[in-house]
């Protein structure tokens, strides 16, 4: 009799280990599944913009790198018989070039990242900076299309006495979309890439004497 008491006694701990057992993983999870709803949007706009800016970064260098122009390959200065610069003269072929090929290999670049999955560490969900990369990693999807528009800049700075440095820069504007299933948005940012540039020395037409001066190819 008094076996059977102890052994309904075990019994019935058991039964409620293995019940708190179940209500606080059942608890964990709705703790999860609620605070991940509210982060995992966030956390995949900054991935994305991570990515996607890594992406083009490494496309334009890349093309920069391959074509390899230098100053005198895509600009002429004309001067006058006493030195002054009359006019700066640019080879529309190859700046059209340095921009289709920028965009071509941008484009290449993001179609290669096109579908992504990231892992979210659980310890990302306590807001503990301690324990923001322990726990458990629950994988996120997502994609990313993009579309790009690039300008090419001319900026003149003052480098000393009858110095002036003349960039030759191009300005790449990219939005990206981002989609996935918690989460959907676009990403827009520009980056500036030096393609080349050269120290002017001598008086510069008035035209080209603003410090900072643009024009569209």
């Amino acid at each position: 009799m008094l076996y059977r008491k102890r052994c309904k006694r075990k019994f019935v701990l058991l039964k409620k280990i293995l019940l708190s057992v179940v209500l606080l993983i059942i608890g964990v999870t709705v703790f999860c599944e609620v605070h991940l709803s509210d982060f995992r949007p966030e956390y995949i706009r900054i991935q994305a913009e991570i990515l996607s800016v890594n992406s083009v970064c490494d496309a334009v260098n890349n093309t920069l790198d391959r074509l390899n122009y230098s100053y005198s390959d895509i600009a002429k200065i004309n001067c006058d018989k006493n030195g002054n610069v009359q006019s700066i003269e640019t080879d529309s072929f190859k700046i059209n070039r340095i921009k289709a090929d920028i965009t071509k290999a941008v484009q290449k670049e993001i179609a290669k990242v096109y579908d992504n999955e990231i892992e979210i560490p659980l310890g990302s969900f306590t807001n503990i900076s301690i324990l923001s990369n322990v726990g458990p990693c629950i994988p996120v999807n997502f994609n990313l299309t993009g579309s790009f528009s690039s300008e090419v800049i001319s900026t003149f700075e003052q480098a000393g006495i009858n110095q002036t440095i003349h960039h030759i820069k191009l300005l790449l504007t990219s939005k990206i979309m981002t989609t996935s299933l918690d989460y959907s948005g676009k990403i827009t940012f520009t980056t500036d890439f030096e393609i080349a540039q050269s120290v002017i020395v001598g008086n510069i037409p008035s035209g080209y004497g603003s410090l900072f001066q643009t024009y569209k190819k």
